[in-house]
């Protein structure tokens, strides 16, 4: 009998060591796959609005009210997560590389800082809670994405500006564009920086062609906003 205690002493210690090696190897396991893990990394459609184009600086301001509607886009495009696309027919969605604001926020917020560094309108903003606008800014973003192939990679932006009467709904001025910005494989930062490039140099043709608009009215049509 003790000889088979002792058998069984030893056999319980040896499982018990077997056990805490494979607990040991499981815990270091889990460690070094924690290590390993990605981190979403969150990028801005984003630019300072500069007032340096002499077509819109030297324009009188226009004595109304406009407010910039967030833009439509499509549902395969109204996420956070950035696409890249490789074909026609063909789309994938980043994982880890996201856009901090969703695209047809972003570029609604940038269109409202442009027309305000400029000081385009009397009033600009958002919303209007305590008044109605005189006219609306809005849109739609068709494509925005990472084109990318073995031989060529590019920012792809595809979109409409528009400009409507408030009133009547009216669509008073349309700027729609199709363009692409070839940019270097695997940099997303470079990628945001180009999207937010082409926003900026398309925003300013858009204010230009509204501008140009507000010129040829008649005077008395852009009078002072009642009161």
């Amino acid at each position: 009998m003790k000889a088979q205690e002792i058998l069984n002493q030893l056999r319980n210690k040896r499982i018990r060591w077997i056990a805490i090696v494979l607990m040991t190897i499981v815990v270091f396991t889990v460690i070094g796959c924690a290590s390993k893990m990605t981190t979403a990394s969150y990028y801005l459609i984003d630019y300072r609005p500069v007032a340096r184009n002499a077509n819109l600086t030297s324009v009188q301001k226009i004595p109304k009210r406009v407010a910039v509607k967030n833009f439509k886009i499509p549902r395969s495009f109204d996420s956070n997560r950035i696409i890249a696309r490789y074909s026609s027919h063909q789309i994938n969605y980043y994982r880890y590389s996201l856009w901090a604001v969703r695209p047809q926020i972003a570029v609604a917020d940038l269109l409202t800082q442009h027309i305000n560094t400029y000081g385009l309108f009397a009033k600009c903003q958002r919303e209007f809670l305590d008044e109605r606008p005189d006219y609306e800014i809005s849109g739609e973003i068709y494509q925005i994405e990472k084109y990318q192939s073995e031989l060529y990679t590019a920012a792809h932006l595809k979109m409409v500006f528009e400009l409507h009467d408030y009133n009547n709904g009216n669509l008073l001025v349309k700027h729609e564009f199709d363009r692409e910005m070839p940019i270097p494989p695997d940099n997303m930062t470079i990628f945001a920086k180009a999207v937010s490039d082409l926003v900026q140099e398309e925003a300013e043709l858009f204010l230009f062609q509204v501008v140009t608009y507000f010129n040829t009215l008649p005077p008395d049509s852009t009078a002072s906003i009642a009161q």
